[in-house]
């Protein structure tokens, strides 16, 4: 609801700009613009973030769990990665989750992450995307995640055990068995690296 809150706010206010160069000024010795073109820019630039909300909605969480663990979680589109990549520095722990054989990226897994040292459970999320990061403490953890394929009859669950440092970062990539291919949008060198920087179209 909070996404396409946010999008309906660009859309309307690109077609209340759209409805300014129409209007006539509200104070005097100010004029609006009425360029027929420009209005007809600004409307078909609302149409466009209307139809790509539509095909390509943008789900992205950036917070802290109730225990004040600060995560980012998201990647299902190119700018989604692209944001996500240049905050990474920011988390201790990231995680991604890919189809095998083909590399593609997989969302709306149940990620798990048990701290090995006291047994308790540091995280318990189904990822907003195929990218978590996470600000974990050092110490020991397990990284677990459940999937359930398109067509499987049965959830899949990975595993991996990981140290978090002090400083730096540790990269757990889980790969589900899976049909589903790579996006178009995952242009070489970025194709098959998980963690790769994203390509930025100009």
């Amino acid at each position: 609801m909070q996404k396409s809150l946010i999008t309906f706010a660009l859309v309307g206010g690109l077609a209340s700009a759209a409805q300014a160069q129409r209007a006539p000024a509200a104070s005097s010795g100010v004029q609006t613009s009425t360029d027929p073109a420009r209005t007809a820019a600004i409307e078909q630039k609302a149409r466009e973030m209307r139809a790509r909300a539509g095909s390509q909605p943008m789900v992205f969480f950036r917070g802290k769990t109730d225990a004040g663990l600060a995560i980012l979680s998201g990647g299902n589109t190119v700018g989604d990665r692209v944001t996500m990549h240049a905050e990474r520095g920011n988390y201790s722990l990231w995680v991604a989750t890919v189809a095998k054989p083909s590399g593609a990226y997989l969302a709306d897994a149940k990620l798990r992450i048990v701290n090995l040292g006291d047994k308790s459970v540091a995280l318990e999320r189904t990822m907003e995307g195929p990218w978590l990061m996470a600000a974990l403490p050092a110490g020991k953890y397990e990284v677990s995640a459940t999937f359930r394929a398109d067509g499987a009859s049965k959830d899949q669950t990975l595993s991996n055990r990981v140290t978090v440092a002090m400083k730096g970062q540790r990269q757990v990539v889980l790969r589900f068995d899976s049909a589903a291919k790579v996006s178009p949008d995952m242009d070489s060198p970025f194709k098959g690296n998980p963690f790769g920087v994203p390509p930025v179209k100009k």
